[in-house]
Parts: structure tokens; sequence; C-alpha cells
């Protein structure tokens, strides 16, 4: 019984940490910030404003994969420490061969989709590390703006991707 509670409960944190990033990228990138600027003037104080809320969501960004990868590492069952890893030993032998093999093609499966889960987890680290350590200073230095604000959409552009890739990769582990 307590293990369930456990899955629920990183269920719980994995769904909304997931909604909340998700939600943020998808909100700051394609309403408020365009919304932004057709509203506020000048355009400058648009800028700003609009570079603060992409700073903010890329630090959700860099945190939101590592919360996401702990509890995927706990709801999947063939992750390290996961919970059929945990409870291999406990399993009855009394099972067919039609049933092992179903169980071990299931298996694939689930190990296929931790695995891309990761690998989208990592990418998106990456990416959101590069928007705040190289893009945003390079945008709010001044210097060839221009190709900055093009390469940041471009950056942002593939955060928004890994991160419903990522989501919709990982529902399983949510459900």
């Amino acid at each position: 019984m307590k293990t369930q509670k456990s899955k629920n409960g990183w269920s719980s944190l994995g769904f909304l940490v997931g909604a909340l990033w998700w939600g943020s990228l998808t909100m700051i990138g394609f309403v408020v910030v365009p919304l932004l600027f057709v509203w506020v003037s000048p355009k400058a104080l648009a800028g700003l404003v609009a570079g603060r809320l992409f700073e903010g969501v890329s630090w959700l960004s860099l945190l939101a994969p590592v919360l996401l990868g702990l509890a995927s590492q706990a709801l999947n069952p063939l992750s390290p420490g996961g919970p059929e890893v945990r409870d291999w030993a406990h399993r009855g032998t009394d099972k067919g061969a039609e049933d092992e093999d179903d169980e071990r093609e299931n298996e694939g499966y689930v190990s296929r989709q931790w695995h891309q889960t990761l690998w989208g987890l990592f990418l998106s680290e990456v990416l959101a590390a590069w928007m705040l350590a190289v893009v945003i200073p390079h945008i709010t230095s001044g210097a060839e703006r221009a190709i900055w604000h093009s390469v940041g959409s471009a950056t942002y552009a593939l955060m928004w991707v890994l991160a419903t890739a990522v989501m919709l990769k990982s529902r399983r582990f949510w459900s």
C-alpha cells in the first residue's frame, strides 16, 4: 500500500511539473509575448518585459527536466531503483512461456520510452542552459541583436518541441 501512495505522489508531481513546464513555454512564447508587442508601447519596454519572461521560463526549463527525471525514474518499472526492479526477486515463476514473452516485449517498449524520455530531458536541459548562458546575454548586450533574436527564437521553438515530445512520451508514467 505504501508503494502505491508513493507512486501516486510521484505521478502527481510529474504531471504538475510537466504541465507547468509545457504550459509556461506555450503561454509565454505563443500568447503573452506576442500580445506584449501588440499592446505595450514603446516596443523597447515590451522587449524588456519579454526578455525577463523568456529568462524566467528558461530557468523553469532548467529545473523542470530534473524534477521530471526524478519522478519518471521513480515510476518507471525498469529504471534503476524502479518499482519492478525492486520487486523482481518476488515475482512468481508459475507463468507460461507466452506470458513471459509478452512481458519481455512490454519491458522493451517501456525501456525504449524511458530512454527516449531521458534523452529529451537531457536535451531540454542543454537548450535551457544555452539560452541562459549564451543567447540571453548576447541579446541584452545589444551586439548583433537581430541575429541573436533569431537564434533565441529557434532555441525557444526547440525547447517547446522537446517539452511537448517529452510530455507525450512520458504520459505513461503520469497515468
